[in-house]
């Protein structure tokens, strides 16, 4: 029988995780230990503060101050909404992969529009960028949507650079979004992303934006920093989505990583079915963690099913007639044995501690 942490809703099938005496994991301890750092006191409020005067400060005169990414989403969303609350010009860049549902598609141009920021659309080379996701698929991986995360920070930070803005904008949250597993997913190797491509893919990587620790270590002596604002803030989705809703007219898309028709069927269908991989666990620990849900409603929801048959045959076909995929070859990946990411050649743990320390992520 699994053992279940005492505080969160987590199992020992959960990778890397252990439990002390009083049956609490490390993943909790880890929340702790963020919630201590950017505890919601007057003395962080103030940090917030000032760290956004400094924003516009070193914006003064420039076409935008700062730049932020969006996909539709109730995170990036809400973030965009208070950069102009508090006075600051961004600049909007979404990455265009083919695979946005309608309903993220609208968010953004009706946000954009109502919130008057200018949205830069950053389209893949899509040849290339076909045949990098197509390659993730037949590697049998679970960190198939690498493709897209990795560009979409690479397009962040290069235009940032190019147009001479030192802030970028996230919004991430730890109080209500789970770490994950780096078993789960490997955004920033290029040494993975360039080995899975030599095996399963076509075509030499000449336009897709790869990012190595050398482009890391130059935004970084350019000055360019990562700004988490919903790091300081009692975020909770209950309040979120009615002002969302409301303000700008925004729509929930039914789930988290619903955004795009390819992480909705990826995270509901592709992972649990063959990785055994179920995100919502980590979400829904955090949310208990951050008092947003009790123990019971998150062992309740995890049962529920959120995403229908109909649904799955409909992205499925979408996913196959987006990336050219005959059904013999999306058979073979959803039959495939399973492979760890780690599988693959990638860089090793010093490696990745060294780029943590150098990531523009300063505040």
């Amino acid at each position: 029988m699994e053992k279940t942490c005492s505080r969160c809703i987590l199992g020992d099938s959960f990778p890397n995780i252990y439990f002390d005496k009083d049956g609490v994991c490390n993943n909790c301890h880890q929340y702790d230990a963020r919630c201590g750092k950017y505890s919601i006191t007057p003395e962080n409020q103030n940090k917030l503060r000032s760290l956004v005067e400094k924003v516009k400060s070193r914006g003064r005169g420039q076409e935008y101050d700062c730049i932020q990414g969006v996909s539709g989403g109730r995170d990036s969303t809400y973030t965009l909404y208070l950069l102009k609350q508090w006075g600051l010009n961004p600049l909007a860049v979404h990455v265009d992969n083919r695979m946005d549902s309608s309903i993220a598609v609208k968010n953004m141009e009706n946000v954009c529009r109502k919130l008057d920021v200018d949205l830069y659309n950053h389209t893949v080379a899509w040849e290339e960028f076909k045949d990098l996701q197509r390659a993730f698929l037949f590697a049998s991986v679970p960190s198939v949507d690498i493709p897209t995360d990795h560009a979409f920070v690479t397009v962040l930070y290069d235009l940032a650079e190019k147009k001479n803005i030192k802030y970028v904008f996230s919004g991430s949250s730890f109080r209500t979004e789970g770490r994950g597993s780096i078993e789960w997913s490997l955004h920033d190797d290029e040494r993975f992303i360039l080995d899975i491509q030599s095996q399963y893919g076509r075509m030499n990587l000449k336009n897709y934006p790869l990012r190595t620790i050398h482009d890391v270590f130059r935004w970084y002596r350019k000055g360019i920093r990562e700004i988490r604002p919903l790091y300081w803030m009692d975020y909770r989705y209950s309040d979120v989505d009615p002002l969302l809703e409301r303000e700008l007219g925004w729509k929930y898309y039914g789930g988290h990583h619903f955004e795009s028709v390819f992480t909705r069927w990826v995270s509901a269908f592709l992972l649990p079915r063959k990785f055994g991989i179920d995100k919502r666990l980590t979400d829904y620990a955090t949310l208990v963690l951050s008092h947003q849900m009790t123990r019971e409603e998150a062992f309740s929801k995890i049962r529920e099913c959120i995403y229908s048959d109909e649904q799955e045959v409909k992205d499925r076909r979408f996913i196959a007639d987006t990336l050219e995929l005959n059904e013999k070859e999306m058979d073979s990946i959803l039959r495939a044995a399973p492979k760890r990411n780690f599988d693959y050649d990638h860089h090793s743990k010093f490696y990745r501690m060294l780029l943590y320390l150098v990531s523009p992520w300063r505040y």
